[in-house]
C-alpha cells in the first residue's frame, strides 16, 4: 500500500486519516469518491479496508503506468488517465488529493498557480467535499531538501480558499511536515 513519493505506510495513513476523517460519510452511505493523482491506487485500498464497502470509487492520474498499475491491483475499482484542470470529468461527492500536489511537474515559479487552479476546480466539482494535503512550508528546514517537491505557505493557501469557501479548515500536527485544507459545501 505505499504508492510514490510517501515516505512510509504510516505517513500516507495519516494522510488518508485525516483526508477521510474530514469528508467522507459515514461508512454505510454511498458516496462517489475521485482520487486526484491515485498514483497506484492506495487510497482506494485503504477505504476498502477501513469499511467503506459502499465508495463509487474514481482514480485519476496524469501517468498511465500508474492508472495501469492500479487497475490491475484493483480490478473492481475505476481507474482513468487523464488531466484534471484540462479535462471534464463530471462532479463527484468528494474530491480528494493526498501527495499530488507536492509534486512539481512543470516550473516551480508556476506551482502555486498549478496548485491554486486545481483547488478552485476541485471546490467546483466537488457536490459535499473537497481536501488535500500539501507539504509545510513552516517544516522545509526539518529535511533534506528535494527539487521534485513544493513545499506551501500554509496561511497562503487557507487565506486563498476562504476566498471562495469562507468555511475552510485548516488541519495540521497529524504529521511534522504537513497539513491539509478541508473545503465542505
Amino acid at each position: 500500500m505505499l504508492s510514490v513519493s510517501y515516505n512510509d505506510r504510516s505517513t500516507q495513513c495519516a494522510r488518508f486519516d485525516t483526508l477521510v476523517k474530514y469528508t467522507v460519510p459515514g461508512q454505510t452511505e454511498k458516496f462517489t469518491l475521485l482520487d486526484l493523482g491515485c498514483g497506484l491506487g492506495d487510497l482506494y485500498n485503504y477505504l476498502q479496508t477501513s469499511g467503506y464497502q459502499n465508495v463509487d470509487y474514481t482514480g485519476l492520474d496524469l501517468v498511465p503506468e500508474m492508472t495501469s498499475a492500479a487497475q490491475k491491483n484493483y480490478p473492481a475499482a475505476k481507474f482513468k488517465n487523464g488531466n484534471f484542470v484540462a479535462d471534464d470529468l463530471g462532479n463527484y461527492d468528494i474530491i480528494l488529493a493526498s501527495g499530488s500536489l507536492n509534486i512539481i511537474f512543470d516550473r516551480p515559479d508556476n506551482q502555486a498557480q498549478h496548485i491554486q487552479n486545481v483547488i478552485e476546480k476541485m471546490y467546483a466539482s466537488s457536490r459535499l467535499a473537497c481536501a488535500f494535503n500539501l507539504l509545510d512550508k513552516d517544516a522545509m528546514h526539518l529535511y533534506e531538501q528535494d527539487e521534485r517537491f513544493y513545499y506551501a505557505d500554509k496561511r497562503q493557501v487557507l487565506q486563498f480558499c476562504r476566498a471562495f469557501c469562507p468555511q475552510a479548515l485548516l488541519v495540521d500536527g497529524y504529521l511534522v511536515n504537513d497539513f491539509s485544507l478541508i473545503l465542505k459545501h
